[in-house]
């Protein structure tokens, strides 16, 4: 007769082997701990036999990936007689890779001495994949948002700052110049006759211009704190911390002759090649001063160089 309370024993070897889930126990008195039962579920979830696996332990399955952190940590909860849960790449007899998520768990006998682990393994090859799919998914996402912001800040035929992008942190760079009472530079730049070049040479050849000029730009001004985009059209803009009026018309006239070495030719110049314009102020601005008046400030040398027969650089301090 049944004591109440207690399962029999052929139900609970019954109940084990019928078990979906690979149920192990491996004896914890021998070096190895080599198993001594496995169940069926082990056996449809490894491809391997009882016959096969009793004697051997768990490192059947691993075969050469014995480098896994999960392993590590197994072999500190056993040198604790603790319980642990891990996820370990596994592998069926015939080579298949699948997740294997293993708890085993310490069995003491009656006066606490450790004599067997209990292990049981769940396939959760599927699970995994799935993570691992929404991982990269969302890496994936990740990278294509960076993409489309950088895209929205960015011109696309010359790859320097928009005219939106350039507006935000001009009035970051003025406010953080204000409040700290810097001085701020701001450059208008300007290809000179670039219309009748346009209309001479065709668009694809004036794009490949601006292009150019864009990349002498780039070049000119690589600080972090530079900002240089196109502004409008053929007109470019430029915010730098130049240490002073020196030092900003120093920029200024290096690109006027960067652009002039790229020798692009211009039949409508009376250089014969692309030159630019340059306008610009360095000063101290008052909290009152607003971005607008600061770029009409620079727009307005800028057109004082185109007065004075362009391919030239006019400054104020």
């Amino acid at each position: 007769m049944d004591t109440p309370g207690k399962i029999p024993r052929d139900l609970l070897a019954r109940a084990m082997d019928q078990s979906r889930d690979g149920i192990t126990i491996a004896d914890a008195k021998k070096k190895g701990f080599p198993l001594i039962y496995v169940n069926g579920g082990f056996e449809k979830l490894t491809g391997y036999t009882s016959a096969e696996v009793i004697g051997k332990n768990y490192r059947i399955l691993q075969g050469i990936d014995s480098g896994q952190p999960g392993l590590d940590a197994i072999r500190a909860a056993v040198a604790k007689e603790e319980s642990c849960v891990v996820t370990l790449r596994n592998y069926r007899k015939d080579g298949q890779m699948f997740w294997n998520e293993l708890s085993i768990s310490p069995v003491h006998n009656a006066e606490g001495k450790l004599t067997h682990y209990i292990g049981i393994q769940k396939d959760v090859t599927a699970r995994i994949l799935l993570e691992q799919h929404l991982r990269q998914s969302n890496l994936d996402l990740q990278t294509l948002n960076r993409q489309l912001n950088t895209l929205a800040c960015i011109d696309p035929l010359v790859g320097l700052s928009n005219r939106r992008h350039f507006d935000e942190q001009f009035a970051s760079l003025r406010s953080t110049a204000q409040r700290t009472h810097s001085e701020v530079s701001v450059l208008m730049i300007d290809l000179d006759y670039f219309r009748q070049f346009n209309e001479r040479y065709g668009r694809s050849a004036g794009d490949e211009c601006l292009r150019m000029v864009g990349d002498c730009i780039a070049r000119s001004f690589v600080r972090t704190s530079d900002c240089a985009a196109r502004y409008d059209g053929e007109e470019f803009a430029v915010i730098t911390l130049a240490a002073n009026l020196d030092d900003l018309r120093r920029h200024a006239q290096k690109l006027c002759e960067q652009v002039r070495a790229l020798n692009i030719p211009n039949g409508d110049s009376p250089h014969g090649i692309v030159t630019v314009s340059i306008g610009g102020v360095h000063r101290l601005f008052g909290r009152e001063t607003t971005g607008e008046e600061i770029i009409g400030m620079a727009e307005r040398e800028l057109f004082a160089a185109k007065h004075n027969g362009r391919n030239c650089v006019h400054l104020a301090g």
